[in-house]
């Protein structure tokens, strides 16, 4: 328990230094800090659109054996259910690409938001 202790005091103390301390903080994260994600997006969403293709024509592949098929054979409902899970695979795979799109639109208007705070701040110096 004292360590607990001991580092709920030093954080107590490190507020009390920053309160008084003369030192300006920033309030915001510099754009040029945040991490890039432009590369790796591409290089993800790049991947993820080639293995969407590859399901798809796997799921085109099994419908050709479905119209071979026997409708009411074991066969017939194994693929069928191979079928479905496959598409569902790529429901979510196109749902995470529609969040990930989301959240690209959310960074771009945060770093809007980000130029217009500095140019805001330099009118003012």
């Amino acid at each position: 328990m004292s360590f607990l202790n001991f580092l709920g005091g030093f954080a107590v103390f490190n507020m009390v230094c920053d309160m008084f301390s003369s030192k300006p903080r920033p309030t915001y994260i510099p754009q040029e800090d945040y991490y890039d994600y432009d590369e790796e997006d591409y290089l993800y969403s790049e991947a993820n659109s080639e293995y969407i293709d590859a399901l798809q024509n796997r799921v085109d592949e099994l419908e050709l054996r479905l119209d071979e098929a026997d409708l009411r054979s074991k066969r017939y409902a194994e693929i069928q259910d191979r079928i479905d899970e496959l598409q569902d695979r790529i429901d979510c795979l196109e749902e995470w690409e529609d969040i990930q799109d989301e959240l690209d639109d959310l960074r771009d208007e945060l770093d809007d938001l980000e130029f217009d705070r500095d140019l805001y701040d330099d009118l003012d110096n």
